[in-house]
């Protein structure tokens, strides 16, 4: 794991710097909520969503301040914690784990072709065989629409979420909590930080505010966190590989429904097949997720 080192200033924080200083964990989290339901508010509210102010909010334009509150939630409050807690030292350690790319062959292998095979075997247990044989006859969807929307999702909306999600938040939640924990308090948030969403037709869903899919969906958000968790550990928290992960994870989604006919109509699919792997993740690695406690100097 990446080793966090806390600057001394040379001058006591005084009000909310030391409010920041004292409470990270809060602060971040408050201002990756605040950062982005505020950037994302006029759209929730328009009558695209909640109706509660009377202008419409054009689909691209609605897309594009969703992508922006990823940026002014999860990554504006790392940065900001990360400068009021640690300073300058802080923030070039944060900027330098983007291009910590160097976490063993393996795991990229193993994300790239195990994770979008989970989602097939996933189907394959509620279809049969059918996303099996897609698989292999539609092998260049792998190049056409695979491997793009890997590359697409590295920048929309990886990027603006795992540099505050796994960057910031999952190493410091860890160090206080443990891993088991620390992942379940932030699937948690992970999940609720998505709300907003789910009141804006075409986004999430494509009819109104749906409180089955929105808890389903969240059981989910939790239960791959435990995944993401243990990959990002073993990883070194690389934010890169964080990053690649997210992206990877949507890409699978999509890619898996070109290999069927037909979707199961079930709202907790995605739920029940993370579930599974969370816990043999969990039972394998005795909890621990491949934790190792970072120093603190």
């Amino acid at each position: 794991m990446t080793t966090f080192t806390l600057s001394n200033p040379t001058r006591p924080a005084t009000g909310v710097p030391a409010l920041i200083k004292r409470h990270p964990l809060t602060a971040y989290f408050a201002l990756a909520f605040a950062g982005t339901w505020i950037t994302f508010l006029p759209v929730w509210f328009s009558s695209r969503g909640l109706g509660l102010l009377p202008f419409d909010v054009p689909e691209a334009v609605a897309i594009l301040l969703f992508i922006l509150a990823t940026f002014t939630g999860p990554t504006l409050a790392a940065f900001v914690v990360t400068a009021i807690e640690s300073g300058r030292e802080g923030v070039w350690k944060l900027v330098r784990r983007y291009g910590q790319w160097k976490v063993g062959g393996q795991w990229y292998l193993l994300l790239l072709i195990g994770y979008p095979l989970v989602f097939v075997i996933g189907l394959s247990a509620a279809l049969g065989v059918e996303p099996l044989i897609n698989l292999f006859q539609r092998w260049p969807l792998v190049l056409s629409a695979y491997l793009p929307a890997v590359a697409v999702g590295l920048l929309i909306p990886a990027l603006g979420e795992e540099p505050g999600w796994r960057g910031f938040a999952l190493p410091r939640l860890e160090a206080a909590y443990g891993p088991l924990v620390g992942s379940l308090i932030l699937g948690v948030l992970h999940a609720i930080w998505h709300l907003p969403v789910y009141f804006v037709p075409g986004m999430m869903t494509a009819g109104p505010f749906d409180p089955i899919v929105f808890v389903a969906n969240s059981y989910a958000i939790i239960a791959a966190t435990f995944v993401w968790t243990w990959l990002f550990n073993n990883a070194r928290g690389s934010i890169l590989f964080a990053m690649l992960v997210h992206s990877v994870s949507n890409a699978s989604a999509a890619y898996v429904t070109q290999l069927v006919s037909a979707l199961p109509d079930d709202p907790w699919g995605t739920a029940k097949l993370f579930g599974v792997c969370a816990l043999i993740v969990i039972i394998a690695t005795r909890g621990r997720l491949a934790y190792r406690p970072a120093n603190t100097d």
